[in-house]
């Protein structure tokens, strides 16, 4: 049968392609919401990844893939830490056979040149997250002590490493700063309780193994809180491990507690690289041996950033013939307290 046509003379069938929109109408709705849905997911997580705050992405990967990080040191930034000489203290009791562990003298490097020259131990903080810089410090002549972050990545290997270059390790624990600088993960706070406190020393106390003891990271807080380093120090205690109070504050009761409750101690006497330029870690490693002179030995706390690995790569090389011995912390340890 003819189609009908309309006043103008056309056909009034409908074309092919208008029968299958009418046919599949309820199908391409459906899917049209469907792409607007999935475009709408898609959408929105772009949206919230370019907005999310700056704080909630990692901080504590490897700091030479994530350039703009801030350096991580003892102190406030803009704030110097002054040199520290020895006071006269209580002689502590002989260390012999004990029925206390002795893990600090299992772990120590060796070391028998105790009385004929003054000594200098070169602690490096912060090992272990800045890999470039770590190793850097680890391929320098020793012996030195090399203190590791307990949150750095692949610890134990980097820890091994420096071990076989002939340094002295030490945990570096992180502690709460009296201002805004952030210690890290699982640091020791003021507002923990014993319980947590003790929990947070025994993570970082078996992140590796091999070391001779810890010393604070940042901690101007924290150290000077005696509750809290009554708590951390027994830990200590208990493991045969001794302490190095980096002495971050001047209210600091760290050394003091640590002789109270019988762990072997020793504290800080120069910071080499508060002010980060080549000319002030030339100006502490002097300070450093002029204490050593007047004291009979010195410890002196730098960072592996660039100033500070230069200037130990100067300096290093020369220190026996200036008429010291570079020696592990835990040398100096002993020879401050007497005991072989």
């Amino acid at each position: 049968m003819p189609s009908k046509k309309n006043r103008s003379g056309k056909s009034n069938r409908r074309s092919p392609p208008r029968q299958w929109l009418a046919a599949h109408r309820r199908e391409l709705t459906i899917g049209g919401f469907l792409l607007l849905f999935v475009a709408a997911i898609i959408g929105g997580y772009w949206l919230a990844q370019m907005l999310e705050p700056q704080a909630k992405k990692p901080l504590y990967a490897r700091i030479e893939d994530i350039p703009g990080l801030p350096q991580y040191t003892e102190f406030e930034p803009g704030t110097t830490v002054p040199t520290v000489e020895e006071k006269p203290r209580p002689k502590p009791a002989p260390q012999g056979a004990a029925a206390e562990p002795q893990t600090w003298r299992r772990n120590a490097l060796p070391f028998r040149d105790l009385a004929s020259r003054p000594l200098i131990a070169i602690v490096i903080d912060d090992v272990g997250l800045d890999r470039a810089h770590s190793r850097q410090a680890w391929e320098l002549p020793g012996p030195l002590t090399l203190s590791f972050l307990p949150y750095a990545r692949d610890l134990r290997e980097q820890a091994k490493a420096a071990r076989a270059h002939g340094h002295e390790l030490m945990l570096h624990m992180p502690m709460e700063p009296a201002g805004r600088a952030d210690p890290g993960p699982n640091a020791l706070r003021v507002s923990l309780s014993p319980e947590e406190l003790r929990q947070r020393m025994t993570t970082a106390l078996d992140s590796f193994d091999g070391y001779v003891g810890v010393n604070n990271h940042m901690g101007s807080r924290f150290t000077a809180w005696r509750p809290g380093m009554e708590t951390a120090l027994r830990q200590l205690k208990a493991r045969g491990l001794l302490f190095l109070d980096s002495r971050t504050s001047p209210q600091t009761v760290g050394d003091e507690v640590a002789q109270e409750l019988g762990v072997p101690s020793v504290a800080r006497h120069v910071f080499l690289d508060d002010d980060s330029t080549i000319e002030a870690v030339r100006r502490k490693l002097a300070e450093t041996e002029a204490i050593a002179r007047r004291q009979g030995f010195a410890v002196a706390i730098g960072h592996p950033h660039e100033a500070t690995m230069q200037g130990l790569a100067e300096w290093l090389p020369g220190v026996a013939g200036k008429g010291f011995a570079l020696a592990p912390v835990s040398a100096v340890l002993r020879k401050r307290n007497g005991w072989d």
